[in-house]
């Protein structure tokens, strides 16, 4: 998971671990005395196995869904603030849905630190990925999977291999590419990633595998470079 500190003082936490006592002491430790987890955020509809700890420990935080999450019966027993969309789309309006869902919220709380762009085109799943401006760092979930060489051996780590998912550059899962099919889905994802490439990332953080510290913009650009 990440946190981070927002310019406000307040936590933003992404794709959130298991929420031992520790680890709420610490993430109270590092946003310091007076300052709360305001934000949840999933990457993915997979990355959403402890989003009900969370929001039970922290009431006062928005909870966002990510394409394709809401309504899921792992979820049922979640309720979400806000979908996640594009930081960019033309809505000015947190309008509810009318169906008593979450609200359409393209104006994050958060927009002041953190840049948005999901990854459309999949039959099988959409990913949001995030920018932190301050620090210059892309944030990504599944769509960027770099593991060591050193640490994938045997049957499995051949797979891993096999599918591209080892070593300094990484990639996607082969048959989650395979889900961007057709020429007008591939357009999608080629401007989701050139748009965050616009905000020329320096840092990279990714949910498996290595992080990179610096020139993360051309490790990003190989990765996706499938698309």
């Amino acid at each position: 998971m990440v946190l981070i500190k927002l310019t406000d003082g307040n936590g933003w936490v992404w794709s959130p671990v298991e929420l031992t006592t520790d680890l709420a002491n610490d993430v109270q430790s590092k946003l310091g005395d007076g300052c709360k987890v305001k934000h949840i955020v999933s990457p993915n509809k997979i990355h959403h196995y402890f989003l009900k700890q969370w929001s039970e420990r922290y009431p006062d935080a928005m909870i966002y869904s990510p394409p394709g999450l809401e309504g899921r019966k792992v979820v049922e027993n979640i309720t979400f603030d806000a979908r996640l969309m594009d930081d960019d789309d033309d809505d000015d309006d947190d309008d509810d849905d009318g169906g008593g869902g979450a609200s359409t919220a393209t104006k994050t709380a958060y927009g002041a630190d953190i840049r948005q762009v999901i990854f459309h085109g999949s039959f099988a799943m959409e990913e949001v990925v995030f920018y932190h401006c301050p620090s210059r760092t892309a944030i990504i979930g599944d769509l960027i999977q770099r593991f060591p060489e050193e640490e994938c051996t045997g049957f499995l780590g051949q797979m891993m291999k096999l599918d591209g998912l080892v070593g300094e550059n990484g990639s996607t899962p082969k048959e989650w590419r395979l889900s961007f099919w057709g020429k007008d889905n591939r357009a999608k994802a080629r401007a989701a990633r050139d748009r965050l490439l616009s905000w020329k990332p320096d840092r990279l953080v990714v949910a498996h595998g290595s992080c990179v510290e610096g020139g993360a913009s051309d490790v990003i650009a190989r990765a996706l470079s499938w698309m």
